[in-house]
């Protein structure tokens, strides 16, 4: 069998192509896609879950079919995460929705509010006294319940945990299911 650099020609083309793609992708930048962290992906797993052990008073929708608003502050990464495990989701016929929120945004609107860093005073603030469920993620800051949160997460050991304020829930006006306060300390 004789060899043909005919033949040869597509392969050296396709081997050209595939070391070209590789180089473009590997830009300073470009960087390899981040995993999302298990307790990052236990984080929004919560966040979509606490929603099912709510009820919110009827005055928190515009509409009985209004979305279910989760908004998320100082965490780009979990807030995609949240997007993934919601998408084409309801909750008691409230589709739900996450909208990520910068420095200066309005939370007033939302039912669930996730803070963490130095976002989470000023949003804290627009929520106090409003149906929102306030979940906070400060880890510096053991006693985040007293500042207006209504669910604060814990890491405990290597476990994430969280605790229900159950006080800052009759504030807001939220029911929390008794299956959920019994799996919070």
């Amino acid at each position: 069998m004789a060899f043909s650099f005919a033949a040869a020609r597509p392969t050296r083309w396709m081997a050209l192509c595939l070391l070209f793609a590789g180089a473009v992708h590997a830009q300073p930048g470009a960087g390899p896609v981040e995993r999302p962290s298990p307790e990052r992906k236990t984080k929004a797993a919560y966040l979509y879950r606490f929603a099912a052990f709510v009820e919110w008073p009827a005055v928190a929708f515009a509409r009985p079919d209004s979305p279910l608003l989760i908004g998320i502050a100082g965490d780009d990464a979990l807030a995609a995460l949240v997007e993934q495990s919601v998408a084409g989701r309801s909750v008691r016929g409230h589709p739900l929705a996450v909208q990520r929120l910068g420095p200066g945004a309005d939370a007033r609107e939302l039912h669930i509010l996730y803070v963490t860093g130095l976002d989470a005073p000023p949003l804290l603030a627009q929520a106090r006294g409003r149906p929102i469920l306030t979940v906070c993620d400060m880890p510096d800051e053991p006693l985040a319940q007293a500042d207006g949160c209504v669910v604060d997460f814990v890491q405990v050991g290597e476990h994430l945990r969280f605790h229900v304020a159950r006080e800052e829930a009759a504030t807001a006006k939220l029911r929390i299911s008794a299956r959920l306060l019994a799996v919070a300390p």
